[in-house]
């Protein structure tokens, strides 16, 4: 079935590249698809704006002259209960159906089989196709998930294709205001790049400079065309080495890897060379050349298999705009605008697409949140946005067409949802999800351990992915670094950092953590965290595949080199080594033997290094939970990993947004779980049991946390202060009763109702 969908996509898009706009380009799709589905009649319905009523647009089957003529309100007849119901129909013998509706003119009374499926795209439903046969029969699965994979990608090649031009982008958005009128949420999706959540207006980013907006530009000087393109490649060279330098100082991690990549482009001959071929062959502009030669790559990296190759388009497309840009300063004698300039006021920026160079030129100071419709998870302005920590979701259709500037948005980059002009009730349930940023003039934050009521210390630790994060420990009152991820590093990178350049960012962590420990946790890559350079094969199962230490026990060297550099860099402070992933005690024994080698191998070398550290692995699958009596002889401590433990317990992919919300950390099973994890901990009162995950930040499980025996909660830092403040309310006797109770619970919304009633009440 995949194969023939395929074939069936990659034939309409011809039809469409090839075709003319409007009727014809319809009539000729659904006559394929009649074809390819072997129905007798294939339609196409098309909601018309103006007289606010569905449309015949195109048919194979039904009488030709009825098109355009046969219209129907939504709502009336089956195919308008589709359309306003957004519902799949499959009905034999249509016309026993209370709803059906007749049209003479159609020639539809010799068909006994219906099958409607709404054409929606960005959550806005634009039409309906409907199929039928003369058998009377329901169609069977095979055709109904044939029709309805269709729909979605023929609902989107009808919007961008222009095909009906009513369906324009404001009229698209005064439907969404229309909807909204009526009082349905509006929430769109996408693939979650990190875990966060952010609130905020909207600030809608378009980029200064874009291909499409590249008109045909011809040049009767094609000699002077030649000296500007070789003169603007020397300046945006500098120009790209200014960015690179740019990006060290805020990431220092990134170094060389982004721009070097943009600066290799700038030197790649062959390109350079097709874009003077162009000139010379065609008497084309220097930016329209610029325009056709990233067209024609694009058309070969998109056809690749290699995701590599793939995201690669982003970084050449950035280089080439740059290049146009540069080719206009020296042509109009202007330069070109500075995106930090822009007045982005703590807003969530919503873009088409981000590029690497309009990342490092923002002000992400200003920015809490980006939705973006194109680019991938292993792209580098999507690894930019993780590393920085900012709540982002990728891939959301529709994104310019559903949202304004000014619209309050709720973004939540755990499920991928966004909320546009949520309601109270939406709003409410992100209360505690959502931490204020700090008012002008910054609040001085306690420092040091929480305490409960009855003075019981509780340690409040840091999660951090990057050197400049470290400036936040002090801010915000962090007892040292509960999680240190390593992986950064190596994923911004197209080549394995080197032993020195990662000793170098290591170094200055534990600096940075002025004598407090620093939990630094082993290179955790494999499933949504993509390394392009280390070649994993493709898996069906990722998140249950070859990830965390199993990359790491496949591939020694890179192990062995890794961990040279952490304890090497931990003779400047305090160091707890974590091994993610760890799933057996035969894996865990193997760790700690080439972890035992690569000591005394620099010991031997007179290397000087750390030999006084605790040893520990994140407690992250259940069979871990399980084995904890087991495994504890092993290791000095142990770190709950509350995403993927939830992940793994619920048996649900946390990436995929369809079935995210199924593993909820105030789900009583789980909570119950954590409570049995605390028991086990407490018959070994000289091991150390932390969390680091996102639950650890939530006000409203914190005090279950506190209550199942976790003392040690490593979070964001900047939820910090407001987990330090509902520490203080509750002791640890009422936090004990809390769990208690909330276990009894059968819902995560009993749970999260409870514990609201609990801290409002203090």
């Amino acid at each position: 079935m995949l194969d023939k969908l395929l074939a069936i996509l990659k034939h309409i898009s011809e039809i469409i590249a090839e075709g003319n706009r409007g009727k014809s380009v319809l009539q000729e799709i659904v006559e394929f698809l009649s074809d390819s589905l072997e129905v007798e009649v294939c339609s196409i319905y098309i909601y018309d704006k103006k007289s606010e009523m569905l449309r015949l647009k195109a048919t194979c089957g039904l009488v030709t002259d009825s098109i355009d003529k046969v219209t129907m309100y939504p709502g009336k007849g089956l195919t308008g209960i589709s359309f306003a119901n957004q519902t799949l129909l499959n009905i034999k013998s249509p016309q026993n159906h209370p709803d059906f509706i007749y049209f003479n003119e159609s020639g539809e009374d010799l068909y006994n089989s219906f099958l409607a499926v709404p054409l929606v795209a960005g959550g806005i439903c634009v039409g309906v196709l409907v199929i039928q046969r003369k058998i009377e029969e329901e169609f069977s699965g095979i055709v109904v998930d044939m029709a309805q994979s269709l729909s979605s990608q023929l609902a989107h090649l009808i919007i961008n294709t222009d095909i009906i031009r009513e369906l324009s982008e404001e009229q698209l958005i005064d439907n969404r205001k229309s909807k909204a009128s009526v009082g349905e949420q509006l929430i769109m999706r996408g693939t979650p790049l990190n875990t966060g959540i952010a609130q905020g207006k909207a600030q809608r980013f378009t980029p200064i400079l874009s291909m499409e907006q590249i008109p045909h530009a011809d040049t009767d000087d094609i000699g002077q065309e030649i000296k500007i393109f070789e003169n603007a490649v020397k300046i945006t060279k500098e120009k790209t080495i200014e960015l690179e330098q740019t990006a060290f100082s805020m990431i220092s991690e990134v170094g060389a890897a982004i721009f070097h990549v943009h600066l290799l482009f700038l030197d790649d001959k062959t390109i350079l060379d097709a874009v003077k071929n162009d000139i010379k062959a065609n008497s084309h502009s220097v930016e329209f050349s610029l325009k056709q030669i990233f067209l024609r790559y694009q058309n070969q990296f998109m056809q690749m298999q290699n995701d590599v190759f793939r995201e690669k388009v982003a970084d050449l497309k950035d280089v080439l705009l740059r290049l146009c840009e540069t080719v206009n300063e020296i042509k109009t004698g202007r330069v070109g605008q500075n995106l930090n300039q822009l007045k982005i006021e703590h807003r969530i920026l919503v873009a088409d697409e981000l590029l690497p160079s309009d990342l490092i030129k923002l002000p992400l100071a200003q920015i809490d949140g980006i939705i973006c419709k194109k680019g991938g998870v292993a792209a580098h302005s999507a690894i930019l946005a993780r590393a920085l920590n900012l709540p982002a979701v990728i891939g959301v259709k529709g994104a310019f067409l559903n949202i304004e500037d000014g619209d309050h948005l709720i973004l939540d980059s755990i499920s991928g949802n966004i909320y546009i002009n949520p309601s109270e009730e939406i709003i409410a349930q992100y209360e505690h999800h959502v931490t204020e940023e700090d008012a002008p003039g910054e609040i001085e934050h306690p420092h040091g351990p929480a305490f409960t009521a009855d003075d019981t210390k509780i340690m409040l630790r840091a999660n951090i992915s990057l050197l400049c994060e470290t400036n936040l420990l002090k801010k915000y009152g962090a007892s040292g670094i509960g999680l240190y991820r390593t992986e950064f590093l190596y994923m911004i990178r197209d080549y394995c950092p080197e032993e020195s350049e990662q000793f170098s960012i290591f170094k200055r962590i534990f600096e940075s953590a002025d004598g407090e420990e620093v939990t630094v946790r082993v290179l955790d890559i494999g499933s949504d965290k993509v390394v392009n350079y280390m070649n994993l094969l493709p898996e069906a199962n990722p998140a249950l595949g070859n990830r965390g230490i199993r990359v790491l026990l496949s591939n020694q060297n890179l192990l062995k080199e890794h961990l040279r550099a952490i304890l090497r860099a931990a003779t400047f402070g305090k160091l707890k080594l974590n091994f993610p992933m760890v799933t057996t005690i035969d894996e865990l024994l193997a760790l700690k033997q080439i972890l035992k080698e690569v000591e005394s191998d620099l010991t031997e070398k007179q290397i000087e290094c750390s030999t006084d550290y605790k040893i520990g692995i994140m407690l992250e699958v259940p069979a871990v939970a399980m084995a904890i009596k087991r495994l504890i002889k092993h290791v000095d401590f142990m770190s709950i990993g509350s995403n993927d433990l939830q992940q793994y317990a619920f048996a649900v992919d946390r990436t995929n947004a369809d079935v995210a919300h199924l593993a909820n950390f105030l789900n009583p099973v789980f909570l119950e779980m954590l409570k049995n994890i605390g028991l086990e901990f407490s018959a070994f009162p000289d091991k150390e049991l932390s969390i680091c995950g996102e639950m650890a930040g939530s006000p409203l499980a914190a005090p279950l946390l506190i209550g199942a025996g976790i003392k040690d909660l490593s979070m964001s830092p900047r939820f910090i202060p407001e987990i330090r403040k509902t520490i203080n309310k509750f002791s640890i006797d009422q936090c004990r009763k809390m769990l208690n109770e909330v276990i009894k619970f059968e819902l995560p919304e009993e749970v999260e109702i409870y514990m609201k009633k609990q801290l409002d009440s203090c």
